[in-house]
């Protein structure tokens, strides 16, 4: 797929000799499942170094590898390629080999709360009409990204990706490696604080997305964000908005009805025209990410009947707002995948909307990279989870206590299973848990126990 010389000129390398391949069938940065013919990068980070692993590379078939530093112990007959960092090599690459592709249209996918859902949705409209690639899973950083772009090749007429960052420079770098056609920015909220600072901090490193957008390129704007609207208003560039509070927005949504835990009906205003839709799941901020998807599909060239088919075929992906019934006969709002406060306040206003006639519990686990701000943060949470009429609190992790400080009430549970006892003591038959937090508290596995019924 890739020549050596495309290698070369793209990543500023320096061979050095051995058995020159003419072209690698493709990369790889996981020496675990390296496949013949394919580059390997050996790839650095704070707590590993792919150079330990590129004679096991080399071994299992890789034709070469990209490194920082010239050293092996065997197979001196496969080349190196030497540069200053993997990663920019990386994603230098990754960028000559999606500019390669001409015809092909791409839209980039940030924002602090729904990238993923509207990134999955733009995809399930776009496909309808295009070949299109999209990234997967966590693939959505300078490794992911680029390894993404990396499976390109002349079947595909779209691509619409996910940015993620939790740093200053980190989307610059990202939209440089992918090139965006098209470009939105979800909404910004409260993420990242540690290194972010605040919500000004937060616009400005999302803001990086579109400082490069030029009078060719789309950025389809939240008019319900004063954060994103300001961005917007700097750029100078194609502008498609979209909204639900903002009258002036071109897309808009309407007579919202949620169909208790399967469904959402509204009325998209949609090119001067209504049009009646119905998308699958819980959580009124889909709506928001449905006209987002509907505004990067439309600028991709796909029309009315693509948006509504696309919308209504999809579905949720699994820990994102996940309805399940447990064992026990109460339900669960599985909503596991990351948190931050922005995202918990939305997750508990929904899980006092859905719970009926019974009570409600939520069960949190910490926010994480807030720095700073985790103590207030957590407390304030606390508050506005007690405030919203929550019946139950179960609070798990370092700063669970801080959240049972705000609430006034609830349980400090030190483990998975400690939290999950404590909602199958309260819970009973027709009441409704929410479980959410942060990906690296793995609150997935408090749901994995209560519907094991524990």
């Amino acid at each position: 797929m890739f020549e050596l010389s495309f290698v070369l000129d793209s990543t500023k390398g320096r061979l050095v000799s051995g058995n020159i391949p003419e072209r690698f069938s493709g990369v790889t940065t996981d020496s675990r499942s390296v496949r013949p013919g394919e580059l390997f990068f050996a790839l650095k980070g704070d707590n590993y170094d792919g150079h330990r692993f590129v004679d096991e590379a080399l071994a299992k078939g890789a034709a070469a590898a990209v490194v920082e530093k010239a050293s092996r112990k065997s197979d001196s007959s496969k080349p190196l390629i030497v540069v200053s960092s993997t990663l920019k090599a990386l994603g230098d690459l990754a960028s000559a080999w999606r500019m390669s592709f001409p015809p092909l249209k791409l839209a980039a996918i940030t924002g602090s709360n729904g990238k993923t859902t509207t990134k999955e949705m733009s995809a399930a409209i776009v496909s309808l009409k295009y070949p299109t690639l999209k990234n997967t899973g966590n693939f959505n950083n300078l490794i992911g990204l680029p390894l993404t772009l990396l499976e390109l090749d002349k079947s595909y007429e779209r691509a619409v990706v996910e940015l993620g960052m939790n740093d200053f420079g980190e989307i610059s770098r990202l939209s440089e490696i992918s090139r965006p056609d098209v470009g939105t920015i979800t909404n910004i909220g409260r993420a990242h604080l540690e290194k972010l600072g605040g919500l000004d901090g937060v616009a400005r490193a999302k803001g990086e997305l579109v400082e490069s957008f030029g009078p060719d390129n789309i950025f389809v704007v939240n008019l319900d964000d004063p954060r994103v609207e300001k961005i917007a208003s700097q750029t100078d560039c194609i502008k498609l908005t979209y909204g639900i509070k903002n009258k002036n927005a071109y897309l808009r949504a309407k007579d919202i009805i949620q169909e208790g835990l399967t469904g959402i009906r509204f009325v998209m205003s949609f090119l001067g025209k209504d049009m009646a839709l119905r998308i699958n799941g819980i959580g009124l901020h889909n709506v928001m990410n449905a006209l987002s998807a509907a505004g990067i599909a439309y600028s991709l060239g796909c029309g009315p009947d693509e948006i509504k088919a696309g919308l209504e075929g999809f579905k949720p992906g699994k820990m994102r707002l996940e309805v399940l019934r447990s064992p026990a006969g109460f339900g669960i709002i599985n909503d596991t995948y990351n948190a931050n406060p922005d995202s918990i306040r939305s997750a508990v206003n929904e899980l006092v909307a859905l719970k009926g006639s019974g009570r409600s519990i939520a069960v949190i686990g910490d926010m994480l990279e807030l720095g700073e701000a985790s103590r207030p943060e957590h407390r304030a949470l606390g508050e506005d989870i007690s405030g919203a009429g929550v019946d139950v609190i179960v609070a798990y992790g370092t700063f669970g206590g801080d959240v049972i400080e705000g609430a006034g009430k609830g349980v400090h549970a030190k483990t998975h299973g400690e939290a999950a006892r404590a909602v199958a003591e309260a819970a009973r038959e027709g009441d409704m848990v929410l479980v959410k937090g942060s990906r690296g508290m793995r609150m997935e596995e408090v749901t994995k126990l209560l519907m094991e019924g524990a």
